[in-house]
């Protein structure tokens, strides 16, 4: 995937904007907490543009408030990893993370559905549930983009029917956690969504995804050879 595809996916009201206007004082509800991390982690797994950076320093006053919340601190340290890259290394490894490597990339149904001719239907299904809750996208970005779905997932009230969303969510995160090592700066934001998300994974990987086809390379002529 190409740099420029990245643009930041906007929704209405943005997410900056909503994360600013969270009260971070001592009346802050357990619900908009938790919508609060989601929104934050979604932030935190954008392409690192320039809006990325300009919003960091907000996000990470945010989550300073709740050091005292698990998931928060998580995601605390994790900017602090990811600053300390620095724009150029950060860009780079997030490339390397999340577009070159298949099992790290930020599509849920590329995680579910692999090379299924039925990713089609799933990402038309995931347009028209994020259009009939009012989300509408801006950008090149697919429907099932992870910062997008996080995004959506926190913008809607407590008592909305997500509990399928949020179980498909889980599982793809737990993927994603699981094959990235230890010291990976994005790790931490994966395990944060872990204790968030109410869904849980198959701890078998194989056992997770039992719709996803690989591609059919059975036929293709290889050795290939070339006169």
């Amino acid at each position: 995937m190409m740099q420029d595809q990245h643009k930041p996916v906007e929704a209405q009201p943005s997410l900056s904007t909503r994360l600013s206007g969270e009260d971070g004082g001592s009346h802050t509800g357990s619900g908009q907490l938790r919508r609060a991390a989601i929104k934050a982690a979604a932030c935190l797994l954008g392409y690192p543009d320039d809006t990325f950076w300009g919003l960091l320093p907000q996000v990470e006053a945010y989550l300073c408030n709740f050091q005292d919340i698990p998931s928060m601190a998580v995601l605390a340290r994790t900017v602090a990893d990811l600053r300390r890259l620095g724009p150029s290394a950060l860009a780079t490894l997030y490339v390397t993370t999340f577009d070159f490597s298949e099992p790290t990339a930020l599509y849920l149904t590329a995680h579910e559905l692999g090379d299924s001719r039925q990713r089609g239907s799933a990402l038309l299904a995931l347009r028209y549930l994020l259009r009939a809750a009012g989300f509408e996208l801006v950008g090149a970005e697919l429907p099932d983009y992870l910062p997008v779905l996080l995004e959506f997932l926190a913008s809607t009230p407590e008592d909305s029917n997500m509990g399928e969303l949020e179980h498909r969510l889980a599982v793809v995160c737990a993927q994603i956690r699981d094959k990235l090592e230890d010291e990976h700066p994005y790790k931490g934001i994966f395990t944060a969504l872990l204790s968030i998300l109410p869904g849980r994974a198959s701890s078998e990987p194989r056992d997770r995804f039992p719709r996803r086809e690989e591609a059919d390379t059975d036929e293709l002529p290889y050795p290939l050879q070339y006169d």
